[in-house]
């Protein structure tokens, strides 16, 4: 969910640099296509380690962000063509290879002296062992398309997306669609805004999610995943 936006700018880029300077999830790719590790990248790991010193929660997001092996069975096969392009990394991973590509992520943040209690798979797209993995490892939480997973005690909770880029879903026309909900995502307990890199250079498409954002801000209040997962389960302690 994104922090607190100031009033209305003419200049989109301006409302979107004020965001920025707020607490975020930012979600973390270790070893970006196999080409990329982030802990090679000096400037990156600093840059890192200083967006999580100021608030910002770093969150392990797969390992490659590619295709992991041949999605298995028609329903997967769909979910890898709607979802991504391709890129459901932990679709069909089985137990030990979700947990390896696990581990291997976390050490590359480990070495960078970053850390990350959640784990967000590319799309969404998590099979049962692969989360059997996270619990195992000791994650607190990761989530899918429409909800947030309590690792620990084994609880979900409806959490909708509002999904911004890239891909055919996440145009004009889809930003379109998700203002028709509006209403609903008011009264969710949790509203995930997802916004990906390249609509920061799109000034226009930009402009339409921050108002999106704006509308969404008088009834909800921007959190880290983390800090509403601390919140969900002091609320559940105490019965309320």
């Amino acid at each position: 969910m994104p922090a607190a936006l100031g009033k209305r700018e003419e200049n989109p880029c301006a409302t979107f640099g004020y965001w920025r300077q707020k607490k975020r999830s930012l979600l973390v790719i270790p070893h970006f296509r196999g080409q990329w590790r982030i802990d090679e990248n000096l400037e990156l790991a600093e840059r890192l380690r200083g967006q999580q010193t100021a608030g910002d929660e770093l969150v392990l997001h797969g390992y490659y962000h590619t295709g992991g092996q041949k999605p298995q069975g028609i329903r997967d096969k769909i979910k890898n063509r709607l979802y991504t392009t391709g890129q459901g990394e932990f679709l069909s991973l089985n137990y030990d290879k979700a947990r390896r590509r696990i581990e291997l992520g976390t050490a590359i943040l480990n070495n960078i002296n970053v850390k990350s209690t959640g784990f967000v798979a590319p799309a969404w797209l998590l099979s049962r062992e692969g989360q059997a993995a996270l619990k195992d490892l000791g994650f607190d939480y990761t989530n899918f398309y429409m909800s947030f997973c309590d690792l620990a005690r084994g609880r979900s909770i409806f959490a909708p997306s509002l999904v911004f880029g890239p891909g055919n879903f996440n145009e004009d026309l889809s930003l379109r669609f998700q203002r028709l909900f509006l209403g609903l995502l008011k009264r969710q307990p949790l509203v995930r805004v997802v916004i990906h890199p390249p609509c920061g250079d799109h000034d226009r498409r930009l402009a339409q999610i921050m108002a999106i954002i704006r509308e969404l801000l008088p009834h909800l209040e921007p959190i880290t995943y983390m800090e509403f997962l601390a919140k969900w389960r002091a609320r559940e302690a105490s019965g309320r």
